[in-house]
């Protein structure tokens, strides 16, 4: 194999679509610390929506590459021949449970390593035929997984299994957050981009457009927020969707705030306006290890979160975090986003980002368990055939 010949290995790492979400960005934030530390990434997309996806430059950088494979009948096919001419080491998939899906293709191939990385709590109410297709596709990925991850606990408890822990595979690997990044500054002074006066509370949201993000909830926080006599703005940053951005706008209208809240769209300066909030507010139902709440928090900036196992885990390690039920008012959020800024008001940027650095949260560590990871397969690969490729089901 390649890896022999230079001295590098080889993982094929399969996304959802490479855009500006929080998978795809830890990923991105990653690439440079796994090139040091003789790592070459290359990225299956699964979208037939955009293609590479606008993160694909970042990838090149770092000497990997981006192959858009859709899923359509032809994708086993596709993705088999990918897998001939990379000849990859590690194949590791952050698709849920259907990641058991190249896994397999993985182990017909004679892959060694095979990752799978369940990245949200996939606790949402389902369909028999939606349960029937999480039941196969888990089905796969338990007899061909060599490693399990979750980027918290509730991930593998409602992604994979509530009986993980007995599973040798499986270990949390907490999403590292690269705090330089969210340093750099933005070439935007965002109360003077969106109108708002020197008095005016500034709320941030990160995040896709998408169903259970529930954007549309932050014109209702607003208006709750101007019956208290703040007057505030919201600000969305996140790729956007017709339809859901849409929402927020009728939201918005309807609340007679259709001038206080601004749709940024996608942003590479997120950290830059995240720097210039008074508070976050991240209203989403559906998380695994949330990055919208991880952020700001390692900024020194109050967040208001949806009760989530994700957000708790956040909440327990980190200070600045306020929660409160998934299913609240408006009013009730208003008061949270109150005692959030208050925290924004009184923290040090500085303190809040020593206190990151010494946490779990930190790059670095995310960076050293994929590399121990990863060689440990790499150096299986190099030893006789006959006990190079661990049998399919094997642990670890």
């Amino acid at each position: 194999m390649r890896s022999v010949v230079t001295g590098r290995l080889r993982v094929l790492r399969v996304v959802g679509e490479l855009n500006f979400g929080g998978t795809e960005m830890r990923t991105a934030e990653l690439l440079p610390r796994l090139a040091a530390g003789g790592v070459d990434l290359h990225l299956v997309t699964l979208s037939d929506r955009i293609g590479p996806g606008p993160l694909a430059d970042v990838v090149a950088r770092h000497g990997g590459s981006v192959t858009a494979i859709p899923l359509d009948p032809r994708f086993p096919l596709r993705f088999l021949r990918l897998l001939g001419r990379l000849r990859p080491d590690v194949v590791h998939a952050d698709c849920a449970n259907f990641s058991g899906v190249p896994l397999a293709l993985g182990a017909l191939r004679g892959v060694p390593g095979r990752v799978a990385h369940f990245r949200g709590d996939d606790n949402a109410s389902r369909t028999l035929r939606r349960r029937v297709y999480r039941w196969a596709c888990g089905r796969l990925l338990r007899v061909c997984a060599t490693d399990i991850l979750g980027v918290s606990p509730s991930s593998l408890t409602f992604g994979y299994h509530p009986g993980w822990r007995a599973d040798p595979r499986c270990r949390v690997v907490l999403n590292g957050l690269d705090l330089d990044r969210l340093r750099r500054p933005s070439p935007d002074d965002l109360r003077a981009l969106i109108g708002a006066g020197p008095a005016d509370l500034v709320c941030v949201t990160v995040g896709r457009a998408s169903p259970e993000k529930r954007r549309w909830l932050l014109p209702p926080i607003l208006a709750a927020l101007r019956d208290r006599g703040v007057s505030a703005h919201a600000v969305l940053v996140g790729p956007g969707d017709p339809a859901d951005d849409e929402r927020v706008r009728a939201a918005a209208d309807a609340a007679g705030l259709g001038d206080r809240v601004h749709l940024l769209g996608p942003r590479d300066d997120v950290g830059g306006l995240l720097r210039q909030a008074d508070v976050v507010v991240h209203p989403s139902c559906l998380e695994g290890l949330p990055g919208g709440v991880l952020e700001p928090v390692a900024l020194g900036v109050g967040t208001v979160a949806a009760d989530l196992p994700g957000v708790r885990f956040i909440d327990e390690r980190l200070p600045g975090v306020t929660v409160v039920g998934v299913d609240a008012p408006p009013q009730v959020w208003a008061r949270a986003v109150g005692r959030a800024a208050a925290y924004t008001a009184s923290t040090a940027p500085a303190v809040a980002a020593d206190r990151f650095f010494q946490s779990a949260f930190a790059i670095d560590t995310a960076a050293t368990t994929h590399l121990e990871i990863y060689h440990r397969w790499a150096a299986a690969d190099r030893t006789p055939r006959q006990s190079s490729r661990p049998p399919v089901g094997s642990g670890r």
